[in-house]
């Protein structure tokens, strides 16, 4: 589904995310907001409620920072948002040997070396 923005459903959490892993530090929601939006076509109101909803999926979490200020900062790294995205979808699938299997074909040499160095 495509906003009124043309933005894609989940694309803003998507940006949102990846500010957050690519931060070595907690953001203020300001903070994300001129990250995700230098021009300025989104609210504050609208970057809180996807933070909101990034919270509630534990995949940010949430401190008190100065003053009234909230710090946000992604609960696990990107690769590791990765895996679980991926196990989730082996775990659905009817048969996870052939999903497996058609995921590896689709990787490149230097990919299958890099699996295979980190599973020995």
């Amino acid at each position: 589904m495509t906003t009124k923005r043309g933005r894609q459903q989940g694309e803003l959490e998507q940006l949102i995310l990846d500010t957050l892993w690519d931060s070595k530090t907690a953001l203020t929601s300001q903070k994300i907001l001129e990250t995700v939006s230098p021009d300025c076509d989104l609210a504050l109101t609208t970057v809180l409620t996807v933070l909101s909803r990034l919270v509630e999926k534990d995949l940010v979490t949430r401190e008190q920072g100065e003053g009234r200020s909230l710090l946000f900062s992604a609960a696990q790294t990107r690769e590791q948002h990765a895996a679980d995205l991926m196990l989730s979808l082996v775990s659905n699938a009817g048969n996870p040997a052939l999903a497996f299997s058609h995921f590896a074909s689709g990787l490149s040499k230097s990919q299958i070396k890099a699996l295979r160095d980190s599973l020995s």
